[in-house]
C-alpha cells in the first residue's frame, strides 16, 4: 500500500492524526489494504482479532446475538471509524461480529508488528498514551454538554451518511427498516412516520426500501 494512501487511513484516527509526521509515517507503514463485499463476515464474536481496523469505504455493522437468540445492532461503522484498539494491546477475544453492509474497504493495523514498533520507539508510545488520554478527556466532555437529537435528525444523518458511503443519492437501504430503528434508538412506528413526513416534506422520495434524497441542504439542516 502506497505510503501516502496508508497515511490518509492513519489521520482517520484521533489518536494517531495528533502524533509527529515521522511517527505517524511508521505507523503508516504497517497498514494493509483489505477489501470485503457486501455481506462478508469480516469476523465473528468470540474470535481472537489480532488487527486494529479503520474504515476507509463502506458501512460494517457491529452486532451481537441476544439471549433470545435475535441479532442486536450495536453500531454501524462508517467511512472514518475505527474499532479494535485493544486489538493493538492484547489478544481477547471480540464480543461482537463484524460484517460488511456493503462493499468495503478497511486498512489495518496488525497487533504483533505495532507492539514491535512500539518497543523500538518509546517516544511513540508515550505520544501515543498522551493522545488517547487526550481524546478519552475531549469524549467526556462532549458527551456532558451534547444533546440527543432528535428522530428525525437521527434519520437524516444516518440517510446522509449511507448516501455518502455509496456515492449514490438513490440507494437500497442497506439495513432493515427495524434495524434502523434500533440503531438511531427509536420505535419502528416512529421510524415509520418520521420516513413518511420526510417524503411529504419533499426531503426524500421512497419506494419500499428504496430511498433516493430529493433535498441534502434541507436533511443537513435536520442534524
Amino acid at each position: 500500500m502506497e505510503i501516502e494512501h496508508a497515511l490518509t487511513c492513519v489521520n482517520l484516527v484521533p489518536f494517531f492524526k495528533s502524533l509527529p509526521i515521522d511517527e505517524k509515517t511508521e505507523v503508516a507503514k504497517l497498514v494493509v489494504q483489505h477489501q470485503y463485499r457486501k455481506g462478508t463476515i469480516i469476523y465473528l464474536a468470540g474470535d481472537r482479532v489480532g488487527h486494529f481496523m479503520i474504515l476507509e469505504h463502506g458501512q460494517i455493522k457491529l452486532s451481537q446475538i441476544a439471549e433470545n437468540g435475535k441479532e442486536q445492532l450495536l453500531k454501524v461503522m462508517q467511512p472514518g471509524d475505527f474499532d479494535g484498539e485493544a486489538a493493538l494491546f492484547n489478544n481477547d477475544q471480540r464480543n461482537v461480529t463484524a460484517t460488511a453492509l456493503v462493499d468495503s474497504n478497511v486498512c489495518q493495523i496488525d497487533q504483533d508488528s505495532f507492539q514491535t514498533l512500539l518497543t523500538h520507539s518509546p517516544n511513540l508510545a508515550v505520544n501515543l498514551l498522551t493522545a488517547m488520554s487526550h481524546q478519552i478527556n475531549d469524549l467526556q466532555e462532549e458527551k456532558t454538554v451534547s444533546s440527543t437529537s432528535d428522530v428525525a435528525g437521527q434519520l437524516a444523518k444516518y440517510l446522509l451518511e449511507t448516501s455518502a458511503s455509496l456515492n449514490a443519492k438513490k440507494f437500497k437501504l442497506p439495513l432493515k427498516k427495524k434495524d434502523i430503528a434500533t440503531y438511531i434508538g427509536t420505535t419502528p412506528e416512529t421510524l415509520s412516520r418520521t420516513f413518511k413526513q420526510m417524503t411529504a416534506d419533499g426531503l426524500i422520495k421512497m419506494k419500499a426500501s428504496e430511498v433516493e434524497l430529493v433535498d441534502e441542504d434541507e436533511l443537513e439542516m435536520l442534524v
